[in-house]
């Protein structure tokens, strides 16, 4: 029997995890093509495996799939939309949409989507760091009609991710995604702050690591933050904090009415402003520098 065709990926956004997802779609066999606001950015996918195209429009017109990962919601519709990328994808193609961009902004994407009925959308956020990336085991909260798009997209998930939890509606895989990052947010807070208490307290922090490294109470990625900063490693960028920083600010955004009854993260989401000055490019364990 012959075997169908991979499907042709393009990956717009090279960021930090774009052009992960990028290299390890073309090392499953995936045609991939990729462009990115950077000309730098863009000469550097330009050999090997991976095309590069002048333009976000050139490089959708022919992919099944199109992977956004941009910063922010302006982004991701100034690409598809100002940009006219949505407008060129070819019929029966998906925009596959992963970039963190809130509530407001994934509905500004659904009315995109929606000019283009014969072009299957799925909201489809990420959970997880460069290194987690690199190794294939990214998380994928991803909603939208499955029907349509899973038999295209589940080739590029399948190479960059370990976990693919299909949520119902679109917009519901945006929802869950901020759940984590205001989770992700407060047990980082959480570190630092921990971290100076001991140093009050006269301990050193590395001891505590070593004294609840094997127990419950404290997940291996938190335990690699505190690593991290008692290391003095938050150059070392996995997840930067001006990143988590908007994530946190999102799901601020999106409780709405309810944000007063989340101090904490309210509070977190103040504090990191200003952290950001500083220490924006720098890893979210850097938080620990305020």
């Amino acid at each position: 029997m012959h075997e169908s065709a991979a499907p042709r990926v393009a990956v717009l956004g090279l960021g930090i995890l774009g052009s992960v997802v990028a290299r390890r779609a073309a090392k499953a066999g995936l045609p991939v093509i990729a462009w990115d606001r950077s000309a730098e950015h863009r000469a550097a996918f330009s050999t090997g495996d991976i095309a590069s195209a002048p333009t976000p429009a050139e490089a959708v017109r022919d992919a099944d799939v199109v992977v956004t990962m941009l910063f922010d919601a302006d982004a991701v519709l100034d690409v598809m939309g100002s940009r006219g990328a949505c407008a060129a994808m070819k019929p029966g193609a998906t925009w596959l949409q992963m970039s963190t961009i809130g509530v407001a902004g994934t509905e500004r994407a659904i009315a995109l989507a929606a000019s283009r009925p014969d072009v299957a959308f799925a909201d489809a956020p990420v959970s997880g760091s460069k290194y987690v990336a690199q190794s294939g085991q990214l998380v994928v909260f991803a909603s939208g009609d499955r029907e349509r798009a899973g038999s295209a997209v589940q080739p590029f998930l399948d190479a960059i991710a370990r976990e693919v939890h299909w949520l119902g509606e679109a917009g519901q895989g945006t929802r869950i995604g901020l759940l984590f990052n205001a989770w992700i947010g407060m047990l980082i807070e959480n570190i630092a702050e921990v971290t100076r208490l001991a140093q009050a307290l006269g301990i050193e922090p590395g001891r505590f690591v070593e004294l609840v490294a094997n127990g419950a109470l404290v997940p291996p990625w938190a335990l690699a933050k505190f690593q991290k900063i008692v290391e003095n490693r938050t150059g070392e960028v996995e997840v930067p904090l001006r990143l988590a920083h908007k994530n946190v600010l999102l799901a601020l955004d999106a409780a709405g009415d309810e944000r007063h009854r989340l101090p904490v993260l309210d509070h977190i989401g103040s504090m990191w402003s200003e952290v950001i000055r500083d220490h924006g490019e720098s890893d979210i364990s850097a938080v620990y520098l305020r």
